[in-house]
């Protein structure tokens, strides 16, 4: 089996392995939430797990549509039932459907979804799903029904073995409903857009996740034409090619000299050339 971030950069952020939790994404319109929530989605596909997602903004088929540009076809996991949307977007485009799962009205909304869920789920085990965005459920429900409705949703999730990540739009809602919503997710990813410097940086932290050690600092990341990369904090290149080192270098110790590598090539072929040409190679 093919290893794969849980989500965009848990390998490198995240020490261990990640245990059946659910995770509320929180971050500005723009940031990258919604590519950040289908990347976790394809790499659960193609690594086995079964995948729900519960969409408010988009139809089944701009879902798979704008997967496709960034690489993730889902079109074989779609057609074997693997993926299943819970499509909660169409009925305010006034058109039908092309998803089993769908919401017809805005008429006990949370409600109607809770019921699809659960017909989604069925005859699935280990699932991962998403939920893109809470903002949106509390602009058609009261918040205390949505807080209600993700208590029982996220209990759900950790008694079944599954995964969930549910988005919420920063600065969207009172500090009294954030506090709220953060109790009831077992870790917090941020993200955020720094734009002080002379190009907009976009950056990720895992604030809290419960089981494992993690880091908490901001780290780069970028949104590219195969999703999002997590980078590292600081500009490192290999020593031998000049590559730019995305995260942890290969180092060795040189006569007295600390030395970075991209890879175990990079690192032999310098020691051989150091060994040929002395202290006239650096």
């Amino acid at each position: 089996m093919k290893v794969v971030d849980v989500f965009p950069g848990s390998r490198r952020l995240v020490k261990g392995v990640i245990p059946s939790s659910s995770l509320l994404l929180i971050g500005p319109s723009g940031v990258g939430k919604t590519i950040f929530c289908k990347q976790f989605l394809y790499n659960g596909l193609i690594t086995g797990e079964p995948c729900i997602y519960v969409t408010t903004n988009e139809s089944p088929e701009e879902i798979q549509k704008s997967m496709k540009t960034f690489g993730f076809d889902v079109e074989p996991y779609k057609n074997k039932k693997l993926l299943r949307v819970v499509d909660g977007c169409s009925w305010k485009l006034g058109r039908g459907s092309s998803s089993e799962y769908s919401i017809e009205s805005q008429q006990n909304y949370l409600t109607a979804i809770s019921i699809k869920i659960k017909q989604a789920r069925q005859n699935l085990k280990n699932i991962r799903l998403i939920l893109d965005s809470i903002s949106e459920l509390t602009a058609l429900s009261n918040p205390e029904s949505v807080l209600n409705f993700l208590q029982i949703l996220t209990a759900r999730i950790r008694l079944e073995g599954g995964k969930a990540i549910c988005t919420v739009a920063s600065g969207a809602h009172d500090e009294h409903f954030m506090n709220l919503l953060r109790l009831i997710f077992d870790g917090i990813l941020e993200m955020k857009i720094d734009d002080s410097g002379k190009e907009i940086k976009r950056l990720l932290r895992i604030f809290s996740l419960k089981g494992v050690k993690h880091r908490t600092t901001w780290t780069p990341f970028e949104i590219t034409d195969k999703g999002i990369i997590v980078k590292r904090e600081t500009e490192l290149r290999c020593v031998l090619c000049s590559k730019l080192i995305d995260w942890e270098p290969i180092t060795q110790v040189i006569d007295g000299k600390k030395y970075p590598f991209d890879t175990v090539e990079c690192l032999n072929t310098y020691k051989k050339f150091k060994s040929i040409y002395g202290s006239n190679f650096e």
